[in-house]
Formats: structure tokens, C-alpha cells, sequence
């Protein structure tokens, strides 16, 4: 890759001035930013690949053939063969790049050795920060609408399915890393439309916490992503090993406890004490009890969890709510009682803060079109690795 660049640019430009005064000429210098930039990038350009090969004729670089291996230094077994151009493509439009060109004088194959050095990839046309804006307009808005902001912002023409591969090529690289200090971690699930069948599938988060503060007035947590995925069997991949757990606050969902025993067999599994409550209508319903008495039911069972007696009076109050249930609403209940009301209760007893970002999530997604699992998993790591997780959003543009 390229060192730190200190060069000197002189630029040469002819500028019309209209009669209109500075509001005239400001927009007239804004259109010609295409031409200065052009100028300035291809004579950094010249300039580093000029140096490049004067080092390599000193034997001070090295010119490396791709196509057999063979690596050049000195003046002797490669030529130079002139220049050609690439367009690259970028926020100021597209940029002609003069590539010199060098032939290896053992297999006889013409390439351009420096685009490497300079980020240019064989297929590369479009820059890094094209990509990654346009990549942040898709959190956004459709891969479609994207696009076409593209062609009239920037006069840059490509598809919705290019765009689409820009953002899963890009989200294959996201690497979550997690918190190393024991905080606690929420995780929960939302409902998606994708898939083959486009059913409602599972797309799963897991958040550590890692503190709150006041700003304005107001308490907000700090959340760190640590696993995100889709479908069928995918908490393996959201609740890791690698997280450093005192507590793990989930929903009731079946297959959970069995996993955060095997993950984090020394931490608390605190199941969310708003869904205990919530849940508890589906059990009443399906007891054929009347919605007059699922809802006093509903009310008293949150007088019980979130009343301000003590652990060991709220757990006797639970007990005695037991009896009074049919056998469906008893028997969840009774699986619920080994999660909540701890003797040392912790600060935190819901998936609340999960819970708001599941709402950014489907209001994204479920917009009436038809997602892969796949695309629809990578759409949402990328735009909450950005939200969360600063550090390792940026080394994906680093």
C-alpha cells in the first residue's frame, strides 16, 4: 500500500467569472470541481508511479509479475510500455487514471504493476467512499431509490444489484468484537419477511451493556453489538463464547436455556420480566379464560413483578398468584420461576433496549418487498455495526 503522500500540486485553471456576482461565481467554481480534482489526482498519480520506477531501476523495489512470479529489480527483465486509463468512479464524478504499463520480459505479459499499490483492484471502478455513501443511503432507503441518488447527485451510473453486491461483499467482512470486561448482555429476536417462502422468519441480536449515562435530561445506554443473525439455529452465532457474562436477559423462547448453559454456565439466565407478563394473555386465551379475567389477571401478575415489596414477598405473592391459574397459564409460569424475581435482583430485567433497535430494524425491512435471508442479515449487520460499534465499522473502510 501507499506510504504518506507530501507533494506539491500546481494547477493551472481557467475560470470565466458571470456577471452575476458571488452568487454566480460559486456555483460556476462548484461545476468545475470535477476538472480541479482530475488535475490534482492525476499528477499525484504520475508523480508516485514516476518515483516507483525509478526506485525499482535502482533495485531499491521490487516489480512482482502475477503472471509468472518472477520479481524484477534493477533495469534488466521487464520494459515499460507506456500508459492506459481506468475511469474510477467517485463522489465527484468520474476520474481518468493514467496507469503505467510494464511488460515482464519472461512470459510477455503487459499490466499495470502500481494499481495495487494505489487501491485498485482488477474490477475496482467505483471508490472506497462512493461505496461506503452509498452503502449508508441503503440503511435508509431501497437499493433502487440509492441508485438513482447516485446518478443525480454524482452522475454515477449503476444498478440497484450492484449496489446489492457492494453491500453484502462489504458485510462479509464485519468482525463483531466484543467488550472484554463481564457486563451484561440482552439478546432477542424480531420477525422478518424472507426467505424462499417469504415467511416470517428470525433475525436475532445480542447486545453487551455497557453502562448508561444522562444526556439532556434523559438516560440512554450504551450498547455494543456482538452477534447478529437469521433464520432457523442461529443463536450459536448471536450469544457467543467469547462474551464475558454476569448476566443473560432473554425472551422464553424454547431452545434458549439449554444454549445460555452450555455459552455461560456461570452466569445468571434472566428471562425478560415484561414478556413473563405479556405472554401470559396467549396462556389465559388458550385456558378459554374471558378477556375481563385474562386482563385482571394480566395486571395482577405485574403488581407482583414490578411492585415495590421485597424479592422474598414478591416470590411468596408469585407462589400463592400459581394456585389460582388454569393448568396451560400455571404450567408457564412455573417454567418462568426459575428466572425471575432473584433474591439480588439486577439493575436491568427486560430486553427493552433490544427492543428499540428491532423496531429501527423492521421499520427498514418490512417495507413490502421480498428478502433473501441472507441479504436481509447483512443489510442489518452493516447498519448496526455503524450504530454500535464505531471501531469495527471503521476498519471495514480502513
Amino acid at each position: 500500500m501507499l506510504s504518506r503522500v507530501n507533494q506539491s500540486v500546481h494547477l493551472q485553471i481557467k475560470v470565466e467569472l458571470p456577471a452575476e456576482g458571488v452568487n454566480g461565481v460559486i456555483p460556476h467554481l462548484v461545476a468545475q470541481r470535477s476538472a480541479i480534482l482530475q488535475q490534482v489526482v492525476a499528477q499525484v498519480i504520475e508523480h508516485l508511479q514516476e518515483q516507483w520506477i525509478e526506485a525499482v531501476e535502482r533495485a531499491e523495489a521490487e516489480l512482482i509479475c502475477h503472471g509468472c512470479g518472477v520479481v524484477h529489480a534493477g533495469r534488466t527483465g521487464w520494459t515499460r510500455r507506456g500508459r492506459r486509463t481506468r475511469v474510477l468512479q467517485t463522489l465527484a464524478g468520474g476520474l481518468v487514471l493514467p496507469l503505467v504499463q510494464t511488460t515482464c520480459g519472461l512470459c510477455g505479459k503487459t499490466r499495470a504493476p502500481y494499481a495495487e499499490a494505489l487501491g485498485l483492484g482488477t474490477p475496482e471502478r467505483y471508490s472506497a467512499e462512493l461505496r461506503r455513501t452509498l452503502i449508508e443511503r441503503v440503511y435508509e432507503m431501497s437499493y433502487r431509490k440509492s441508485a438513482h441518488l447516485a446518478q443525480e447527485l454524482w452522475g454515477v451510473r449503476l444498478s440497484a444489484s450492484t449496489l446489492h453486491r457492494f453491500v453484502q461483499r462489504t458485510a462479509e467482512r464485519v468482525q463483531l468484537t466484543p467488550c472484554a470486561g463481564a457486563v451484561p448482555l440482552l439478546a432477542d429476536g424480531t420477525k422478518v419477511r424472507a426467505g424462499e417462502r417469504a415467511e416470517q422468519e428470525d433475525l436475532r441480536l445480542a447486545f453487551q451493556l455497557l453502562g448508561r449515562s444522562v444526556q439532556g435530561g434523559r438516560s440512554r445506554a450504551e450498547l455494543r453489538l456482538v452477534g447478529l443473525a437469521a433464520g432457523l439455529g442461529s443463536w450459536p452465532a448471536v450469544l457467543r463464547r467469547d462474551c464475558a457474562a454476569p448476566v443473560v436477559i432473554t425472551d422464553a423462547e424454547a431452545s434458549l436455556p439449554a444454549h445460555v448453559r452450555a455459552c455461560y454456565p456461570e452466569a445468571r439466565h434472566q428471562w425478560c420480566e415484561w414478556h413473563v407478563g405479556y405472554t401470559l394473555d396467549w396462556s389465559l386465551l388458550e385456558d378459554r379464560v374471558p378477556k375481563k379475567e385474562r386482563k385482571r389477571l394480566q395486571s395482577e401478575l405485574t403488581g407482583i413483578l414490578w411492585g415495590k415489596q421485597g424479592q422474598r414477598t414478591k416470590q411468596r405473592r408469585y407462589a400463592r398468584f400459581l394456585k389460582q391459574l388454569p393448568p396451560r397459564s400455571r404450567k408457564q409460569l412455573e417454567r418462568a420461576r426459575p428466572h425471575i424475581l432473584f433474591d439480588a435482583p439486577s439493575r436491568e430485567r427486560t430486553t427493552s433496549l433490544v427492543e428499540r433497535q428491532m423496531r429501527e430494524i423492521n421499520r427498514r425491512v418490512n417495507v413490502g418487498v421480498r428478502w433473501s435471508l441472507r441479504g436481509v442479515e447483512n443489510l442489518m449487520r452493516l447498519a448496526m455495526t455503524q450504530r454500535h460499534n464505531a471501531d469495527d465499522y471503521h476498519r471495514l473502510w480502513s
